[in-house]
């Protein structure tokens, strides 16, 4: 293997140091720097932050008239891996941005608050969530600590998730952050060849959860303030259960385990480590050393322009469907009636007040926090606590981590999300029934 220096790895200390504390190491209450800072900057832009979406997604149609009538080379080359079906979802993006900014028909979408009026809202949350986080993550990706924890955790991860030993980082990336820098993090890697697709997918739908942080306002939402600590715990130990078994069926274990670029990083992953001990801290001090070299100015403002061009894509892709959804919810008895037949398998488990819960089973593929607000008021603790915790777990929800699953490199599509998220809810139903009974 290629020697290091000294001065390398003191590089890859203090760089690694810094993404540590930036992502990892909570400073005020349970929220972490970048989070701050994203908060921050969302005050400091109060309302002008719809001005910003809405400059973002003049941009992005400014880059496809660039790409696909004046043809030029810079925008055709941004838009290569745009398909003609995703351009015209970003057209439409921009359409409906325009119907809320002016309150064209339909009105009864556009003018509804829990609808039109959250579009805007939801779309600039996440694209500075995205932005922010995502430009710091080259303390992640380039340090080196990656490479460190990598090859420390590979005979962990790979026995448990059948995941590289990185994944250890991606993990705890949306515990800390958020679901979409989670999913960010993981099209970073599959875009370095660390994942291949099959491992950034199972990656992405078994990890990709809300923060810490959400989790506290979930149990706010739902009057459940003294549960947190014991949401915290059962929510990680569901995650590694749901991970172990949802990676070894389908869709996950028959998804094609190709790489889209195999680098050194991804070269480095598979290679075998030395089973002595003091042989495999050498070896991950050296890997992490190495790819920190390719921490330089270049790296740090190509990163802003990567984050950016992926939290505009997420909020073009999210807007359409979560109008499309909310509308659904809110002027529909579709998820009503979709809740009926889960009725009867909630009473079976115990569940209290099953047919008011039922439709809240799946109002977690649209937006996190649904569920338990559909369930605040008039039902048992049990099953306040029981729609918390599916919802946790079921990770896929379109308002954030699925959207950004579509909008990815590793590529998934609707259908493929609406399995998985159908497969992890009928997994954890039943077992989060039983904890419920044992808690309550």
């Amino acid at each position: 293997m290629e020697q290091t220096t000294k001065k390398d790895q003191i590089r890859f200390a203090v760089l690694s140091i810094i993404g540590i504390f930036l992502y990892f190491i909570p400073v005020d209450g349970s929220r972490v720097p970048v989070v701050i800072l994203v908060n921050l900057v969302k005050a400091a832009l109060g309302d002008y932050l719809k001005y910003v979406v809405l400059l973002m997604l003049t941009a992005l149609m400014g880059t496809i008239a660039g790409a696909k009538l004046l043809k030029l080379d810079w925008c055709v080359r941004l838009h290569a891996d745009d398909k003609n079906s995703k351009l015209i979802h970003y057209v439409i993006a921009f359409l409906v941005v325009l119907f809320v900014w002016f309150q064209l028909p339909p009105a009864a979408i556009f003018s509804d608050e829990r609808i039109g009026g959250q579009i805007l809202s939801l779309a600039g949350t996440v694209m500075l969530t995205v932005s922010i986080c995502g430009w710091f993550i080259v303390f992640i990706l380039k340090s080196g600590i990656v490479e460190f924890v990598g090859t420390l955790l590979e005979p962990l991860m790979r026995p448990l998730f059948k995941l590289p030993g990185a994944a250890a980082v991606n993990c705890l990336s949306s515990y800390v952050v958020s679901a979409a820098v989670g999913v960010y993090m993981t099209d970073q890697y599959y875009e370095n060849g660390v994942y291949s697709r099959r491992e950034a997918v199972a990656a992405a739908t078994c990890f990709s959860t809300i923060s810490v942080g959400y989790i506290g306002v979930l149990c706010s939402l739902g009057g459940l303030n003294e549960m947190y600590g014991t949401m915290l715990v059962l929510t990680f130990v569901m995650v590694i259960v749901m991970t172990i078994i949802m990676v070894r069926i389908p869709p996950i274990s028959t998804t094609k385990n190709d790489y889209l670029e195999v680098n050194a990083a991804g070269a480095a992953e598979k290679k075998p480590s030395g089973s002595a001990e003091g042989s495999r801290f050498q070896k991950a001090l050296q890997a992490a050393a190495i790819r920190s070299r390719e921490f330089t100015p270049k790296a740090f403002t190509d990163s802003l322009l990567s984050s950016l061009k992926f939290s505009q894509r997420i909020i073009a892709y999210m807007i359409p469907i979560v109008i499309v959804t909310l509308s659904l919810v809110h002027l529909t008895p579709l998820f009503t009636w979709l809740g009926y037949p889960i009725a009867p398998v909630l009473r079976l488990l115990g569940i209290p007040d099953a047919a008011r819960v039922a439709p809240a089973v799946l109002l977690g593929f649209i937006e996190v926090s649904l569920p338990v607000i559909s369930v605040s008021s008039g039902v048992a603790a049990q099953s306040v606590f029981f729609v918390i915790l599916l919802s946790i777990v079921q990770i896929i929800f379109m308002t954030e981590a699925g959207n950004a699953m579509l909008g990815a490199k590793f590529s998934m599509k609707l259908p493929e999300l609406m399995l998985h998220f159908i497969i992890r809810t009928v997994i954890a139903v039943p077992v989060i029934a039983v904890i419920s009974n044992i808690l309550f």
